[in-house]
């Protein structure tokens, strides 16, 4: 964050403006430390980067902390929100605290995204990006600060991109779980790397830092769910079984099957996931069914050409038991 001191904005009670009239984050970032504003954009991320929250709009974005503002903990990715607070310098970084007003104006609105390639990479870490979400794409890899290879990510820990000078990512303790960053390993072969742009320097001047929020910011596969392999069989019985499958990258499951390629039914669970089960019933024993499965996100459809599985044909009898001790 540059320090900007506008004198003559502030005496002319500009501030004031500010707090009274939503400004665009352009705006409240040229105001600068100590300004009073209200600005609205869409949130970044949750609870994975701890108490901050990162609000974006079409051209800029700002960070925003608290952890006693009511309403704000709950904030998550997606939110249009309204804030009202002062602006301060926070080793560098421009962020909104405290806060003394928030306001969810509607969920699930989409984010921009600024794509650059990773040959370009170090564009990134500029003050025209804090605050903002970033792609990096075509990474190759991460390693230690001083260059060494990584296998897995721990948490409030700084990583380089690539191996190159200058191109931190900061993992943060908050982000665990099933679907945090903490204790993952690092992708093999190239991926796509997303993060919010943030800034950690004492002195005032660089310290950009990449900040990605989940294992999902890790893209394989340019983000399609990518089926891996042929989907299986588990659980057969005479009447049905369950069609398991695995793709690279979340998203929902389908399954189309028949008796014949033309295929003809359809089962489907909506719910994003890497590991996908879908169990088919009613069907006849001893009888061939072809089955296709594909998965759907927002970034397109993978799917696996029909496979042929088969029914049980055994039936099989509940054991025996012994009604009196000994006897047969």
């Amino acid at each position: 964050m540059k320090t900007l001191t506008l004198l003559a904005l502030l005496a002319s009670g500009a501030t004031s403006a500010y707090a009274q009239t939503p400004a665009t984050l352009s705006a409240a970032r040229t105001a600068g430390p100590g300004a009073t504003v209200t600005i609205r954009g869409t949130v970044s991320n949750g609870p994975e980067l701890g108490g901050l929250r990162y609000v974006q709009d079409k051209d800029a974005g700002l960070a925003a902390y608290s952890l006693s503002a009511p309403g704000f903990s709950s904030l998550v990715l997606g939110d249009s929100v309204e804030l009202r607070g002062t602006l301060k310098n926070y080793n560098g970084l421009l962020e909104m605290d405290p806060i003394s007003s928030v306001k969810v104006l509607a969920k699930n609105r989409r984010l921009s995204i600024v794509e650059m390639p990773a040959a370009d990479l170090t564009k990134a870490f500029a003050e025209a990006y804090e605050g903002r979400l970033v792609k990096i794409k075509g990474v190759s890899g991460l390693t230690t600060m001083n260059g060494s290879p990584l296998a897995a990510m721990n948490g409030n820990s700084n990583y380089l991109i690539n191996g190159q000078k200058g191109t931190q990512i900061r993992v943060n303790t908050a982000s665990n779980g099933d679907n945090g960053l903490v204790g993952k390993p690092v992708p093999v072969g190239e991926f796509d790397l997303v993060g919010v742009v943030s800034q950690f320097a004492p002195n005032g001047t660089g310290g950009y830092q990449i900040l990605p929020r989940l294992y999902t910011d890790f893209i394989l596969g340019g983000g399609l769910p990518n089926v891996m392999g042929e989907p299986v069989p588990t659980e057969m019985s005479r009447t049905g079984f369950t069609v398991t499958f695995q793709t690279q990258n979340p998203g929902d499951t389908k399954v189309e099957y028949g008796k014949t390629s033309a295929l003809g039914t359809v089962v489907a669970n909506a719910t994003p996931t890497t590991k996908h089960n879908i169990s088919l019933t009613d069907l006849q024993p001893g009888t061939v069914y072809y089955v296709k499965v594909s998965s759907t996100n927002a970034v397109g459809t993978s799917s696996s050409p029909a496979v042929p599985m088969i029914t049980d044909t055994k039936k099989r009898s509940t054991p025996r038991t012994r009604t009196t001790e000994g006897a047969e």
